[in-house]
């Protein structure tokens, strides 16, 4: 696979954080550009949402360039946090990363996102971080995800 065959895809939802989507985003817009001139870009970055707009946290409304079911191939899924327990409660996000997720090269997340890909059974057996106020709870990050330190 060439480099300019990534597609880095960051899924959005209502009360994302804006810099866990627009941080990633930014470094894999930067790490395109930066390959040199004229060169193909490392990575083709877009935004994916199950709705035709997002509000993220603190009232920014994002618009999409793709809706969940209507993207192109996945390479790298990423899926950044903020207020995620209306994303959790939505079955068809959580199948759709699961899916997406098994067809990518990498899938990550960022923040809080981890507990999307648990319930989606991305962590099962494996060690997960999330943001500090969660480390005391990290039976809420999977059933079957292991503790940083611990037997989990």
């Amino acid at each position: 696979m060439g480099h300019d065959d990534l597609l880095g895809r960051h899924l959005l939802f209502d009360d994302v954080e804006v810099l866990d989507f627009a941080g990633p985003f930014e470094v894999f817009s930067t790490a395109s550009r930066v390959v040199g001139t004229g060169a193909p870009p490392a990575f083709n970055v877009f935004t994916i949402a199950a709705t035709s707009t997002v509000r993220a946290r603190h009232g920014l409304v994002v618009v999409p360039a793709y809706r969940t079911g209507e993207e192109p191939p996945i390479d790298v899924l990423v899926v950044p946090g903020g207020v995620v327990t209306g994303a959790l409660a939505h079955r068809p996000t959580i199948e759709w990363i699961a899916s997406r997720a098994a067809s990518a090269q990498l899938a990550t997340s960022v923040c809080t996102g981890a507990f999307l890909l648990a319930e989606a059974g991305l962590l099962d057996g494996r060690p997960a971080t999330t943001h500090w106020e969660n480390r005391a709870r990290p039976e809420r990050i999977g059933r079957h995800c292991r503790a940083p330190g611990g037997s989990g």
